[in-house]
């Protein structure tokens, strides 16, 4: 049974209309409410969080290059007698360099033993040639001594 306001009475149009106006303005206050908790001001709602969301740290060049060191450190100590002569590819998956150990040549420096070596390196700033020197320690293990960036 509606009313029909046309022939209501003022009181009975006051109460229609306050039910609308509570029925717009109700879940606007709700919603605007949920717009306001944001934060102590509008500019903190805008601001960049500074949360870290990662336990990654990014790689420095540095970083990557001695990551590199590491990899063709392993490769050119762990080689045995025979394969020496041999072109040897290596690659970094941590740092996405990769190159090729060629020219493999040992020489022995007083007790300890080294070997001698050129590698490319292809990594996101370029193509670059070094030439490096690994040398035995007492423990077996080995030191990449030099790696220096080719001149030519």
């Amino acid at each position: 049974m509606s009313i029909d306001l046309t022939e209501a009475d003022w009181s009975e149009k006051g109460r229609s209309v306050r039910r609308a106006l509570m029925a717009l303005v109700a879940p606007a206050c709700l919603v605007l409410s949920g717009c306001i908790s944001t934060g102590p001001s509008a500019v903190s709602a805008l601001s960049i969080d500074p949360m870290t969301t990662s336990a990654i740290t990014p790689l420095s060049a540095d970083g990557e290059i001695m990551s590199d060191e590491t990899v063709i450190r392993d490769l050119v100590g762990g080689l045995g007698n025979t394969q020496q002569g041999d072109s040897l590819p290596w690659s970094n998956p941590l740092t996405g360099s990769a190159g090729v150990i060629t020219k493999i040549a040992t020489s022995t420096e007083g007790a300890r033993t080294c070997r001698l070596f050129e590698t490319t390196r292809h990594g996101f700033d370029g193509v670059a040639l070094f030439n490096g020197r690994v040398c035995r320690r007492p423990d077996g293990g080995w030191d990449l001594v030099s790696l220096d960036r080719s001149g030519g």
